[in-house]
């Protein structure tokens, strides 16, 4: 992102006041500003009264939804903290044993290399991601990695990363590959400008910080925080590594404090799925956040994050171990998404004993239906989707958009 959008973005940051959008596990919406917000509770003035919410029922604080688009021109590296922190930077500086991060929106921040997960160059092109995910996530080893990229190819150079030197321009790896049965180990000196990628193969930190919640700013970096303080007309946040940001109001997009609180169903492994061997030779049975057909899920218009698209032939159960207290959603058959007109069945088992059975059909005048159940102590939640003829389980399926259980 160029100089003098930073700049302006920085301007009208520090111009408005934090009008935010509060929502509780109750499913409770309070709008106002933020006039205080501490470890234990959060107060808004909405409508000309103060409304006090202790944290334990916050489910999200939303000051924006208008994210910064970003252009081709808009060139950045992203960065992993051990944390799980992700941040965009237009600048990363690794000398001797410290990382300095300097954020597209202009943030510094210095920490041991040891706190970093991965460093991903030219992120802004979506095929170094792909790429990155493909042969580095998607097949870690049990060492550091080098990603190099050589003609569109990238290639995972295993080894051991050292420290970078005090000018840093290079860093030490060394290198190790398996020839005719027998470890070869190469020590490097290799330029920080040439890799792709550099990948630190680190177990968990075991002195991060407690999580209070995962902060989400308008670049969409995302920050698991383990310390929140106002501070004029913005907020101090100390990830759980301790990296140290300050934000205005006009920075931040989101707060979430749902973890613990609220799991989506999608999110979820199943215990246990279900399903005809054979049908699946005709596509997907079962898709989380996303319908049959690939798509954003629709249901009577309305486009929904969160769900699970299922097949009328599916039975997935999930282990909830008693801890949470109501099953949510929103029930119907996607608008984008083909079929006939048959009778659809759905049925919810708590620890095996039937809550709920629904018949749906596309052509029912109630396009959708809320679904709100008491599972308190359920330890095994299961969800059935049939359909009243065998012939008609090809082409019938149903919906449970934002599937979510709550404590």
């Amino acid at each position: 992102m160029s100089a003098m959008r930073v700049l302006l973005c920085l301007l009208l940051a520090a111009s408005t006041a934090s009008a935010v959008e509060l929502k509780t596990l109750k499913g409770e919406s309070v709008k106002g500003e933020v006039v205080s917000l501490t470890a234990k509770e959060i107060v808004l003035e909405s409508e000309g009264k103060k409304v006090t919410t202790p944290l334990e029922n916050v489910l999200t604080i939303t000051f924006s939804d208008e994210y910064t688009k970003f252009g081709a021109e808009d060139k950045y590296i992203l960065v992993e903290l051990n944390d799980g922190t992700q941040l965009k930077c237009a600048k990363v500086s690794l000398k001797g044993k410290e990382a300095t991060l300097q954020t597209l929106q202009d943030q510094k921040i210095t920490l041991p290399i040891l706190k970093l997960s991965w460093i991903l160059n030219d992120a802004h092109d979506p095929k170094n991601v792909q790429a990155f995910k493909e042969r580095v996530l998607g097949k870690r080893k049990a060492r550091d990695i080098l990603a190099i990229k050589v003609d569109d190819v990238v290639n995972p150079v295993e080894g051991t990363i050292g420290d970078a030197d005090e000018k840093g321009e290079t860093i030490e790896f060394l290198q190790r590959r398996e020839r005719d049965g027998k470890v070869e180990l190469t020590k490097r000196e290799v330029e920080l400008s040439r890799p792709l990628a550099l990948f630190w193969n680190q177990r968990p930190d075991p002195t991060a910080r407690p999580t209070v919640c995962r902060m989400y700013d308008l670049h969409k970096n995302l920050l698991f925080v383990s310390e929140l303080k106002q501070e004029g007309d913005g907020y101090t946040v100390v990830t759980s590594t301790g990296a140290t940001l300050k934000y205005t109001n006009k920075q931040l997009a989101r707060l979430d404090y749902s973890t613990g609180k609220l799991s989506y169903l999608s999110d979820l492994e199943p215990a246990e799925l279900k399903q005809p061997n054979a049908l699946q030779l005709f596509g997907k049975l079962l898709n989380r956040d996303r319908n049959l057909d690939g798509n954003p899920i629709r249901l009577a218009g309305t486009e929904y994050k969160h769900g699970l698209a299922i097949h009328s032939t599916t039975e997935v159960e999930y282990n909830l171990d008693g801890e949470y207290r109501e099953l949510k959603g929103v029930v119907g058959i996607d608008d984008d998404v083909g079929g006939g007109d048959a009778p659809v069945i759905l049925k919810v088992y708590g620890d095996d004993a039937e809550m709920l059975k629904w018949t749906i059909k596309r052509s029912d005048k109630e396009r959708v239906r809320n679904l709100a159940l008491i599972i308190k102590d359920v330890r095994k939640l299961k969800i059935v989707v049939t359909s009243e003829h065998p012939i008609d389980a090809l082409d019938t399926h149903l919906t449970v958009a934002e599937a979510r259980v709550t404590k």
